[in-house]
């Protein structure tokens, strides 16, 4: 099953010289994945992690096709 948990984080050196006034992680993980996203809102770590967990299963699934393919 997939979760979902977005939190307060600790702003880093680089995200407050971006001036987020605040920072907040989400991840996104199963048995077998991870994605973790940062952002100044909770929308945007939230699609960051989400991209980052799309172009995991898919880099996994090309990877997938292009073996199949050598075989």
């Amino acid at each position: 099953m997939t979760e979902i948990k977005t939190e307060r984080a600790h702003r880093t050196v680089a995200e407050k010289f971006m001036l987020w006034r605040r920072a907040y992680q989400t991840r996104i993980f199963d048995e077998r994945h991870e994605a973790v996203g940062r952002g100044p809102t909770y929308e945007a770590s939230r699609e960051a992690a989400l991209k980052k967990w799309v172009d995991q299963w898919q880099h996994e699934h090309d990877e997938s096709q292009h073996t199949n393919v050598a075989r």
